[in-house]
């Protein structure tokens, strides 16, 4: 596939030219983003605000731009999976821990659902993005409701909220999300409070590398070739 006008923009994260995607459409007033202005601190120091920036890929000539593309990425993805590698090192839920917690790349997060959780992952490096969600056991008789969100840089709702509900009679929920590079995604958990709890397991797990970044490695890769053939 030759590469057209594309705009890789890293919205959310650390990664900056990690995908690319069109403007988001704000979806006001959903608790995720009450959620996003509640745990501002936590976003800004693991999300958009750390860097930011664009990997535009004019043709499939430009192969300036694409090599820019793929460094960028590459830049991008060795934060990213250093944010994760502490996510994955601290799985365990309590109910001492303040604000949202950290969800990591491929590893069950594990806890007991009183009343609500919110999770928030690192920004997706890949077109897509799976969630898996699982109740283990306890005694709560009402239902855990769930929704899944994915913000922008801003805090807006870069796609419409999921939502599903988790119970004994139906304990597992998976769905594979598309379209979501460049975005944070944010889970949250709620049921009503009391003693009796849910125990569940959680986990996201990315795709493969964006297409646009795919494309742009194969341009690098011709520049590359042509420079090497041309000095011969």
């Amino acid at each position: 596939m030759s590469i057209t006008h594309r705009v890789l923009v890293a919205a959310i994260s650390v990664t900056a030219a990690a995908a690319m995607f069109a403007p988001a459409t704000a979806y006001a007033g959903h608790p995720c983003q009450s959620e996003w202005v509640k745990f501002k601190t936590f976003f800004d120091q693991n999300g958009a605000k750390i860097a930011r920036g664009i990997c535009q890929l004019v043709n499939k000539n430009d192969a300036a731009a694409a090599k820019k593309c793929v460094d960028d990425f590459e830049a991008a993805r060795q934060k990213i999976d250093a944010k994760l590698a502490e996510y994955n090192a601290s799985t365990g839920d309590s109910q001492g821990k303040i604000g949202p917690r950290g969800l990591g790349e491929a590893t069950w997060a594990t806890g007991t659902l009183l009343a609500e959780r919110t999770f928030a992952g690192a920004p997706i490096l890949s077109d897509s993005w799976r969630l898996e969600l699982q109740r283990t056991g306890g005694k709560a008789t009402k239902p855990m409701q769930a929704t899944v969100c994915f913000l922008d840089s801003d805090g807006n709702m870069a796609l419409p909220a999921a939502t599903f509900s988790i119970e004994a009679s139906r304990p597992n929920y998976a769905n594979t999300f598309t379209g979501v590079a460049g975005l944070t995604p944010v889970i949250l958990l709620e049921k009503p409070i009391g003693l009796n709890g849910h125990q569940y397991q959680l986990r996201g797990t990315r795709g493969g590398e964006p297409t646009v970044v795919r494309e742009a490695r194969l341009v690098n890769t011709a520049a590359k070739d042509a420079k090497m053939r041309g000095g011969l």
